[in-house]
């Protein structure tokens, strides 16, 4: 069997012939895009890619915004057997930087807005052999045109032959300390996920989704080839724009939503009964962030359709829980394991605990990753004694319906963005004037969390929090950097000297 991921595009024209499987839009712009139209520009792409001396198993990196772009390219790496590198294209070029060294890309393919960053982050990098520019307009010297790759080349290809275990995606996924790991994800690992979840929320030809989450991303990957499977319509935007989603929905009577729950709030504050028409919709979806309560009862007391909540992580590709739809969802629970997933809740002893007892999430099935690349300490921490240790707290019911409690870690998740406190505290430690400084996630009614930092200040030393912020912009991305400061005169520490985060959260 040849277990590469492509196969699903080349099954799906097979199985539903020519169809109009992707609309990308912008305000005042739609463009539509055939399935066999994308298969086949990712062919091209995929002979463009090893006439440029991209071999087999080399890591591609891919920082783009949404747009057929993504897709195509994702498809051509699979195809060519070369390995799927998504970089989210907020990141400041120090952390790009991190992430290209870390994974030693052969190639880069982004657009000319972000060239100069990713110029930035690349230079002196010796392994970075090419790269590719997707727009069509004048190129710097020295890189290659993406839309000449596709016209230059035949669009027949044959997809390389890859096993259950060979590396398919390299993610980078930010953890407790300041530095970002990269998560391997094996052909057979995300094969399996997309497959395993997919009766949870059965879809079918007559379906459209909207997806305004990066595609450049495990869950925006997955979203591509579940339209693939069962032969529906797929909507994307370049980034997230309430009104022109509810447009959207109106117009192209979208089906199903795939979202966080910032996007609700943000929907729940645009809708316009009179001007926006959602009937469409039967199915909304939620992951990535904790949903409240609240903005769950809004969205289906406001729109029509029910809202329904997975759990997962990029180490398992993503999927670990969905609500089943045609059960009763239960307040708090986000659904149960799917086929061929398991989970268990386990203490500090990484003993199981029974029904209802709360302990560290752990998970196996064929979606769990290989490991951490570079981090052999960290992967052998996370994968051990069989399971997947997640970092998330919560308990199971009797049904086998998990509830997440908490996180073992301090990761912040933030409308969807996993933030590191560590890479944030040491953008506060390079100020002159800070000498302690810790990080937590506060809750936000927006986006689920937000960034709150504690600062201590050298004796006789000055700065204002909107100093802080603006130095922490210099390094960080806006979304990573601190909304909130405040000044103590010291930390909370346990005897060892160990700041103790969960009493600045009190302080809140």
């Amino acid at each position: 069997m040849n277990w590469n991921y492509a196969r699903y595009a080349a099954e799906s024209i097979e199985k539903f012939g020519e169809y109009n499987f992707l609309t990308y839009e912008e305000k005042g712009l739609v463009k539509q895009f055939s399935n066999k139209t994308l298969f086949e520009w990712s062919n091209a792409l995929a002979n463009g890619l090893l006439e440029l001396g991209v071999q087999r198993g080399d890591i591609v990196a891919v920082i783009l915004p949404n747009g057929p772009a993504v897709p195509v390219s994702f498809m051509a790496i699979f195809k060519s057997g070369s390995v799927f590198l998504p970089v989210v294209f907020g990141l400041a070029a120090p952390e790009i930087r991190y992430i290209l060294e870390d994974s030693r890309a052969a190639a880069v393919i982004t657009n000319l807005e972000l060239y100069p960053k990713v110029s930035e982050a690349a230079k002196g990098l010796k392994t970075i052999k090419q790269v590719i520019i997707t727009d069509d307009e004048a190129l710097p010297a020295g890189t290659v045109s993406f839309t000449s790759l596709i016209s230059g080349h035949s669009s027949s290809f044959d997809m390389a032959a890859m096993e259950a275990d060979d590396l398919a995606v390299l993610m980078y996924t930010s953890g407790t300390t300041g530095f970002p790991k990269g998560v391997m994800l094996s052909h057979r690992n995300i094969g399996s996920n997309l497959i395993d979840g997919m009766p949870s929320w059965p879809t079918d030809q007559n379906d459209v989704y909207l997806v305004p989450l990066p595609l450049n991303h495990i869950y925006g990957m997955l979203m591509v080839n579940e339209c693939n499977v069962v032969g529906a319509r797929l909507v994307i935007h370049k980034w997230f724009d309430p009104n022109l989603v509810l447009e959207s929905i109106t117009k192209n009577k979208v089906t199903q939503f795939v979202g966080v729950p910032t996007m609700l709030i943000k929907l729940l504050e645009t809708y316009n009964p009179q001007k926006h028409d959602l009937k469409s919709i039967r199915r909304w979806i939620s992951a990535a962030a904790p949903l409240s309560l609240e903005t769950l009862k809004a969205v289906e007391r406001t729109f029509s359709g029910d809202l329904y909540e997975g759990y997962g992580m990029t180490e398992t590709s993503p999927t670990i829980t969905r609500q089943r739809e045609g059960k009763t969802r239960k307040q708090g629970s986000v659904g149960s394991a799917i086929k061929n997933v398991e989970i268990s809740i386990r203490d500090e002893q990484d003993q199981p605990l029974s029904v209802g007892q709360e302990g560290e999430i752990c998970v196996r099935g064929p979606n769990v990753m290989k490991g951490y690349l570079n981090k052999a300490e960290e992967t052998t921490e996370t994968l051990k004694n069989g399971w997947m240790h997640t970092g998330d707290m919560g308990h199971l019911d009797e049904d086998g319906e998990l509830f997440i409690t908490g996180r073992k870690k301090d990761l912040i998740i933030r409308g969807g963005e996993n933030i590191s406190p560590g890479a944030v505290e040491e953008a506060l430690f390079a100020h002159p004037a800070v000498q302690e400084a810790a990080v937590v996630g506060i809750p936000d009614a927006l986006y689920g969390e937000e960034v709150k930092a504690f600062v201590v200040l050298h004796a006789g030393a000055a700065a204002s929090e909107e100093e802080l912020i603006n130095h922490c912009l210099k390094t960080l991305p806006r979304f990573k950097a601190p909304k909130s400061i405040a000044f103590l005169k010291e930390l909370p520490k346990n005897p060892v000297g160990k700041i103790l985060k969960r009493e600045l959260r009190k302080l809140n």
